[in-house]
Order: C-alpha cells, then sequence, then structure tokens
C-alpha cells in the first residue's frame, strides 16, 4: 500500500514502521516474512532515508539468538511432553468458543480476538531478520538508469555495496551457528531456504567471489552424519536443497574444490547423489506414453500391445530396459 500510495501514508509513516519492526519478531514466522517484505517495499517507496533506519533495526535484532536461554533438546521434550503443564487448563481450538469466554463478552469473536499469548523468544528476532537481509539483497543490484524509477533502485542499491552488506552476511552467519537452544535448527533451516535466493540476486560472481566462504562451513555442519546426525531432519533437507541450488549457480566442482576437508567433499558427493535420485523419483521426465493409473507401455510408446523396450532415464542418460508383455494390453489396439 505505502508503495501504490507513498504520499498518503507519509503521515502515518512512523506507527507503519513500528508495527512492521514490531511484527517482524512475532511468533509467528508467516508473519515475520511478510513484515520483511513490507520493509522492503518501504525502502522502495521512501529511498536511502528508510534503507537506514532498516539497517539500524537490522544490526540490532540480528543478534538476538545469541541472548535465548540455554536449554537442551532433551529438557524441551520434556517440557512439551509434561502433563502438569498441559493439565486443567483452558482448552482451544480454532474458531472454538474459548474467545467468547474472554472479559468483553461475545460481542467479538473469532480467533483473532484471543487475548491468549506467548511472550516473544529472542531467537525469533534473528529469524526475522534473515527474511530482511533477503529483502535487502534483492535490492543491492542496481537496474539501468533509464528512468526516474531505476535512478530511485540505483541509489538504493548503491547504499548496499560490499562494504554494507558483508559485515551484515558475516553477523548472520556467526549468528546462525548457535546451538544451545533446540529452535537453532529452525533457525537455520530458515537460512537455508532464504540463502539461495540471496545468491541469485547478488550474482554469481558477487556471491562466489565474496559471500560463498561465510556460510560453507556451517552448510556442511548441518549434512554432516560421521557421528549421527543431531540436526532436525527439516534443517537437513533444507541445507541439502541449499547446498544443490547453489552448486548449481557457482559451478558444481568450484563449489567442491572450496570444500577443504575430506568428509565435507564426500557429503558432498552424497547429498548430491541423493539429490539427483529425489529428482528422478518424483520431477524427473516422464515416459512418452506414461500414465500413472496403468502399468509402463499399456497407452501408447515404445511397449504398445506387448512386449518391447521402455525407454527410462538413468542418470541423465536414456537407457533401453525390455519389459514383458501386459496381459490384456492388446484389447488397446482394438479400440
Amino acid at each position: 500500500f505505502c508503495k501504490a500510495y507513498p504520499e498518503e501514508c507519509v503521515p502515518e509513516l512512523a506507527t507503519l514502521f513500528e508495527r512492521w519492526t514490531e511484527q517482524l519478531t512475532d511468533q509467528i514466522w508467516s508473519v515475520r516474512e511478510d513484515a520483511a517484505v513490507a520493509l522492503g517495499d518501504a525502502i522502495d517507496a521512501y529511498g536511502p532515508d528508510m534503507l537506514q533506519k532498516v539497517l539500524k533495526v537490522v544490526n540490532e535484532k540480528l543478534p538476538g539468538a545469541k541472548d535465548q536461554p540455554t536449554m537442551s533438546r532433551e529438557e524441551y521434550k520434556r517440557q512439551q511432553n509434561d502433563i502438569e503443564n498441559h493439565t486443567n487448563n483452558q482448552l482451544y481450538s480454532c474458531g472454538s468458543l474459548a474467545p467468547k469466554l474472554r472479559k468483553g463478552g461475545a460481542g467479538r469473536i473469532g480467533c483473532t480476538n484471543c487475548l491468549i499469548n506467548r511472550p516473544k523468544a529472542p531467537w525469533e528476532a534473528s529469524d526475522g531478520c534473515v527474511y530482511l537481509l533477503r529483502e535487502l539483497c534483492l535490492r543491492a543490484t542496481p537496474t539501468p538508469p533509464s528512468s526516474s524509477v531505476d535512478q530511485h533502485s540505483a541509489s538504493i542499491a548503491a547504499s548496499l555495496a560490499d562494504d554494507t552488506l558483508l559485515p551484515l552476511l558475516t553477523e548472520l552467519a556467526d549468528t546462525c551457528r548457535v546451538k544451545h537452544f533446540p529452535q537453532g535448527d529452525d533457525l537455520r533451516t530458515t537460512l537455508w531456504k532464504n540463502l539461495p535466493v540471496m545468491a541469485n540476486a547478488l550474482g554469481k560472481k558477487r556471491f562466489k567471489r565474496t559471500y560463498l566462504h561465510l556460510f560453507l562451513d556451517l552448510l556442511m555442519s548441518n549434512l554432516d552424519d560421521r557421528y549421527g546426525s543431531s540436526q532436525s531432519q527439516l534443517s537437513v533437507h533444507a541445507a541439502g536443497q541449499c547446498m544443490e541450488e547453489l552448486a548449481n549457480l557457482v559451478g558444481k566442482s568450484i563449489f567442491r574444490g572450496r570444500l577443504e576437508e575430506m568428509w565435507q567433499q564426500e557429503a558432498f558427493d552424497r547429498v548430491m547423489r541423493e539429490r539427483s535420485l529425489m529428482g528422478r523419483g518424483s520431477g524427473g521426465r516422464q515416459n512418452e506414453g506414461f500414465s500413472p493409473f496403468a502399468p509402463p507401455g499399456l497407452f501408447g510408446g515404445a511397449n504398445k500391445g506387448g512386449g518391447g523396450m521402455t525407454v527410462m532415464p538413468y542418470d541423465g542418460q536414456p537407457v533401453a530396459r525390455p519389459q514383458p508383455a501386459v496381459p490384456g494390453s492388446g484389447f488397446m489396439d482394438e479400440l
């Protein structure tokens, strides 16, 4: 809204900025992401002045995870499963009658009117800053100054040079190393989901030259299974996908060459093999005439009408494999 009507929003801009920065540390991840997007649009609308305010917010809130109280994974699970913490409490569900019971009566009902709220956690501020840094990286590449709008974005990009972004992304990598509380895995998951977007926005050469080395050790340690992985499966999956996308961006051989330890190179090879198998299993090309409702060759293709050869993808190369005749498939020819 501010991007479309910047002048009309100026009188309320201070209030809006307060709301956006407050929601950047919200307990719900999608609210944090939306607040970061709103702040990015505000930068587009109001230029370098708004950018400086946003950079101040990032510098203040990004290290928040380091102040998160220490808690072991066992303690966290024990707290979640403690029956005493979940006994004789008010029951709530989406759309339930519970909001009607609050002080003030049933005049306003619905989930959004419930007054139950938990305190914000320090790590959630760091998580929100990951999304905000993504929005900054998306604006760090200037466009050709062919119009006033392009000149405006160029001035923003000039303010997001490497001397500004490098300290921020260095602090981001350092903050995401925290492992003294279970939600650290959630923070790293957010990083791995957004890092490829940042890398593509900054460009292949710029990211490879200046920023890739900041995240390699942390990324590979998230994929280390030598002694049994203690990472959450969500963070491991996100790290694998992130590694694949970054390797495709900078070049697989270049990415692998940046890995100094033998176990890192072995982990890279293992994960890339697994990602390749996943791609063939779900996202690979289907054979011509493929139908999910019938055996191979039943609906046309190389195996039409009985025995023959079916071409199947294997390691990116077509391989001919014999297929047995399908009983009863001849009726398709008659039809």
